[in-house]
């Protein structure tokens, strides 16, 4: 007599053996980058399943992580011709929503999702899909909604509170994003990234002691080199000078050619004093990247101090051209004109600054010694009176 049921048992064995074995080669395909080939492993898998009646989420989840959104699409479209559970019908929407998203179908994706959270409204995945067809549709607010709502559903998920105050900080809400890095930081105290970011808000909202805080815990959890930059910058904005400077030297000694910490070494040097050492420093700053604005001023102005005026002019004006109403830049460009004798062109420069910024007292007085200069004494005059705040 033959035990039937024993013979059953060891027909579902091999069939579930050869199951593993198919999805642990899909794995190792995909570990090894090897997609095309794990696409046909799985498109085998799924159209076997599907002869036998069986669901193959999973494998179709798989094709859409390696973007295969084409035949992903048509298995999952197949699949709504059929009955599922409710839980089974909002992966199906969920998936096609990834499909669609993919394709660069954003309103489509977004009926589909919304499909898949009227069956399961609790499932945070489906939230933060949702999250990123609102943010490629431009409607942040709404994707924040989403990301709160996901955080309903699954609290203490630091990567989507992290990613809710990347949105925040984008669109300049910097009290909001420092909640959520904040939050990010109690959940995984030992992140560099978010204590880098908190760091960041704190300065924003200019707590400059509590961002030095965090960008020192930021560098000792692991951050980049280059985050002691940014603890410099708190120590020098504090009045901490040589602390500043011995942060910044350690940088450069480890990588001598990074833009920032030559530029702020720069700012620290001529702080203390030491304008030689400044100029020295951007100028290797200058040769790295000499279209930057701010480089270029404080480049301008440095030389103007060291008495060369021409180079001075030369490097404020390309400074201009880059950001024609910096403030600065402007003034800075009217004293280089004034002390090299080009009053015309101090008298044109500080005219345009002083329509920019009536307040600006320091303006009104060089522009009144410029006009002393050409002898236009009444206007001189009505200049002195603006920067003692005597004009009518």
């Amino acid at each position: 007599m033959v035990d039937t049921s024993r013979a059953l048992q060891n027909k579902i064995s091999i069939r579930n053996k050869y199951s593993i074995f198919k999805r642990m080669k899909v794995d190792w395909l995909l570990y090894k980058g090897n997609n095309n080939q794990a696409m046909e492993e799985l498109i085998t898998i799924i159209e076997k399943k599907e002869s036998s009646g069986r669901a193959s989420l999973a494998e179709i989840n798989k094709l859409i992580d390696i973007q295969v959104f084409t035949e992903a699409r048509v298995y999952l479209e197949t699949m709504l011709e059929h009955n599922y559970r409710s839980d089974q019908l909002a992966e199906i929407y969920y998936l096609l929503a990834r499909c669609l998203h993919g394709q660069g179908l954003v309103e489509e994706a977004l009926k589909h999702v919304e499909y898949a959270l009227q069956l399961q409204p609790n499932n945070s995945q489906y939230f933060n899909l949702q999250a990123d067809c609102f943010l490629e549709l431009g409607a942040w607010e709404q994707a924040t909604k989403c990301l709160n709502q996901s955080l309903r559903s699954s609290p203490g998920e630091a990567e989507s509170i992290y990613r809710l105050g990347t949105i925040y900080q984008f669109h300049g809400e910097y009290k909001e994003a420092l909640n959520c890095f904040s939050g990010c930081c109690k959940l995984k105290p030992f992140n560099p990234n978010y204590w880098e970011m908190k760091g960041e808000m704190l300065l924003k909202n200019n707590q400059i002691n509590a961002a030095a805080n965090c960008f020192h815990k930021a560098v000792k959890y692991g951050g980049r080199m280059q985050l002691l930059t940014r603890l410099s910058y708190c120590y020098a904005t504090t009045g901490q000078l040589k602390k500043a400077q011995k942060l910044l030297q350690r940088v450069l000694k480890n990588v001598p050619d990074d833009f920032d910490a030559l530029c702020n070494l720069a700012s620290v040097y001529h702080k203390l004093g030491k304008s030689d050492q400044s100029y020295r420093l951007l100028q290797r700053a200058y040769t790295l990247n000499c279209n930057d604005p701010i480089l270029l001023n404080n480049f301008g102005y440095i030389s103007n101090k060291l008495g060369r005026n021409r180079k001075a002019i030369d490097l404020l004006n390309r400074a201009l051209v880059i950001n024609p109403d910096d403030k600065i830049g402007l003034y800075n460009l009217g004293v280089c004109y004034a002390k090299s004798g080009m009053f015309e062109e101090a008298k044109k420069v500080l005219e345009q600054l002083t329509y920019l910024d009536k307040d600006n007292k320091n303006a009104w007085t060089v522009l009144g010694n410029v006009y002393e200069q050409l002898a236009d004494h009444n206007k001189a005059v009505d200049c002195f009176n603006e920067s003692l705040g005597l004009a009518n």
